[in-house]
């Protein structure tokens, strides 16, 4: 969930730090198959040994342990491969497939978290809290979850949720039982609605046509199928194929052309695998159950750059935005264009949330005149007429500039003030007059603003101002004694900017928030590598796309900025030489979403020893394609798979205007101002 979500609720102090009120401890039978399974190719099987977690290889050789203990279920795998998740009962975890990087996601001090699956397409996690199903972001930054959805409590419990892309379908039962249990299924708003009767335990297929589930009678359980809507029914396991009568946790196979499923013979059970077409059966792992199948797709690491910092600005643009009239599948037109000086940033601190806003570009150009470069990408984008942003006055941006634009037909906005701190105002209130959320940072570093431009932008209604330092200019004092702090989210992105905040309330700068019991989000790390992270982690959930640029120099990542933020994702930093470990590690803690790591600027830069350590990161290592972008890119007639549509995808540059909409908890709680 982005920032916007969650708001309202957390500046009245009522951010929920768990997802469901509590309740009377459940009691969860064992054998209780969760999870989606995703298109690819099998990778890995997983599966149960008593308590623990074990993995083989897909005919079931190999095998090693992987989780000591994990509470009752098959867990889960993301739709990549990259990450395996699993409850210890308080907490859902994801682990790499080698047991490394541990992510928690939450922790609670009651034994109610149950059967987590990753869901809509691995932004998210679902899982069953006290016999209701909860919803958790599946990087770890929400402190807690949310209920999924609300109906009329019958009595009963929902488990075991499988989803396909926006769509989900879960188990009704009795206090988990499993004779006349009912599958659901939720609607386009929300309201469950049966499809099955007497089945349990559902597994969607990969793509999405159909399901898996089981069905009791007496003392016999069997694995049947049906079509996703429940139509259709027929028994796929049988005593014939396969020997016994107790036949649970089925799971799909990625290629969608097997089932593997848990088979009980007295104490004893096995991992077996079903043929759909032949209904032949296998035996891949002895002493084992609750199977879960690792898909294999390998995500993308796009290098974005020209020959310069101005010719990598408009690669930025060209990666995003298509051509003026062309509908290409993979852009979205844009409807204007941010312009900033190429050599010096104060102006532009807040044009990448303004782009963004705007939809469009961010291009530089010197001071004296309009680069050629830059000319052509505005004509390519915008065609011959339309809105060109000038950020700054005449000396960042001269009056040949602006005349020459005027000349070709584009009408110009020009947004600046008498220093850095008024020029910021005036790109605010461009972006948004009435803002709902107000972000502080300093401007004497152009780190924590360029990381909070791409999620300012990212979340409408929210604005950047900046501070000199610890300190609280005149102009932006009086820009925030005219909001009400009660109704607009205060935050300060970076410890200068946290701190002017403080400081400018104790100096009685803000005199009109004196009678007042505001709150503000202090969003910071010990370095500024930490920092983006914090921010990262504040204003996004389950993000897309994440790209990567220098913290040595500033031009990549306000152009960048612009870019990733009109993707809905967030700007790190990482030094040239090597990826920086705080860097590495988000991408990996958000590798179950994140299909594209993007690198921005060239091998100068960011050096091509971050490709395979950022590739490794948002996938399975090993799986990852790379690409390069450049300002002369165009979207090729037959497109390569990284840029073609998949089921969730939007075209790039919508994802600010489109957000997801699903509701739930930020990481981070305000704090009281107590004077």
């Amino acid at each position: 969930m982005s920032f916007a979500l969650s708001r309202r609720a957390a500046i009245k102090g009522a951010v929920a730090a768990t997802a469901v009120a509590a309740a009377p401890t459940a009691v969860f039978a064992t054998g209780q198959a969760a999870r989606a399974s995703q298109p690819g190719q099998t990778g890995l099987i997983s599966f149960r040994r008593g308590n623990e977690v074990w993995v083989a290889n897909a005919d079931g050789t190999g095998q090693r342990r992987l989780v000591a203990s994990a509470a009752p279920g098959p867990g889960d795998w993301a739709p990549d491969g990259s990450r395996y998740l699993y409850s210890n009962g308080t907490s859902p975890i994801s682990v790499r497939p080698d047991g490394t990087d541990q992510l928690v996601l939450f922790s609670t001090q009651n034994s109610g978290v149950q059967l987590p699956v990753y869901a809509y397409g691995g932004r998210y996690v679902v899982y069953t809290s006290y016999s209701k199903l909860a919803i958790t972001a599946a990087g770890g930054n929400w402190d807690g979850g949310a209920e999924l959805f609300s109906a009329p409590d019958d009595g009963l419990f929902d488990t075991n949720v499988t989803t396909w892309g926006n769509d989900t379908i879960y188990q009704h039962s009795a206090n988990g039982q499993r004779e006349n249990a009912q599958i659901n299924r939720l609607d386009s708003q929300g309201n469950p609605f049966t499809i099955v009767e007497n089945g349990w335990a559902p597994d969607y297929s990969p793509d999405g046509g159909r399901i898996a589930f089981v069905r009791t009678a007496g003392d016999a359980s069997q694995i049947w199928i049906a079509d996703s809507d429940g139509a259709n029914e027929w028994q796929l396991t049988t005593v014939e194929n396969s020997g016994s009568t107790y036949n649970y946790d089925p799971a799909w196979t990625p290629e969608g052309d097997a089932v593997l499923f848990s088979q009980y013979t007295g104490w004893t059970s096995a991992v077996r695998r079903i043929d759909v077409q032949t209904q032949e059966v296998v035996t891949l792992v002895e002493n084992g159950s609750e199977p879960a199948c690792q898909p294999v797709n390998g995500q993308y690491v796009h290098r974005v750059w020209g020959q310069d910092a101005l010719l990598t600005a408009v690669a930025t643009s060209r990666w995003n935005w298509a051509d003026k009239g062309v509908v290409d599948g993979v852009r979205s037109p844009a409807k204007a264009v941010v312009l900033s000086r190429d050599d010096q940033y104060f102006d532009a601190l807040g044009g990448s949330a303004l782009a963004v806003v705007k939809e469009g570009p961010l291009l530089i150009t010197p001071p004296s005149g309009l680069h050629a470069a830059a000319e052509a990408e505005i004509k390519r984008v915008l065609g011959n007429t339309g809105t060109v942003y000038l950020l700054g006055g005449t000396v960042a941006l001269s009056a040949n500039v602006e005349n020459r634009l005027k000349t070709l037909g584009y009408t110009t906005v020009r947004l600046w003030g008498a220093t850095e701190y008024d020029t910021a105002i005036a790109v605010a209130n461009a972006i948004d007059p009435n803002p709902s959320a107000v972000i502080l940072a300093t401007s004497l570093k152009y780190y924590d603003a360029l990381a909070a431009g791409a999620a300012a932008g990212a979340n409408p209604g929210t604005v950047i101002v900046l501070t000199n330092g610890d300190n609280m200019p005149a102009a932006t004092a009086n820009y925030l004694n005219q909001l009400d702090p009660l109704s607009v989210d205060m935050i300060g992105v970076g410890g200068p900017g946290v701190r002017a905040l403080i400081n400018a309330a104790q100096r009685n700068q803000l005199p009109a928030w004196n009678d007042k019991d505001w709150y503000y989000y202090p969003v910071y790390g010990a370095t500024e590598f930490e920092t983006a992270i914090a921010v990262a982690d504040f204003f996004f959930a389950g993000p897309r796309y994440a790209a990567v640029a220098t913290a040595t120099t500033w031009f990549d990542a306000l152009t960048g900025g612009s870019m990733i933020g009109a993707n809905s994702g967030p700007l790190l930093l990482s030094t040239p030489g090597s990826l920086s470990p705080q860097t590495r590690a988000y991408l990996s803690n958000n590798s179950s979403s994140i299909k594209y790591g993007v690198l921005l600027g060239g091998y100068l830069a960011l050096s091509d020893n971050l490709i395979n350590p950022v590739g490794n990161a948002v996938s399975l290592p090993g799986t990852h394609k790379y690409e390069q972008y450049t300002e002369t890119f165009t979207v090729p007639t037959t497109k390569p798979k990284s840029l073609a549509a998949s089921a969730d995808a939007k075209p790039r540059g919508t994802g600010a205007t489109k957000p997801g909409r699903i509701p739930g908890t930020t990481a981070t709680r305000p704090q009281r101002f107590n004077g």
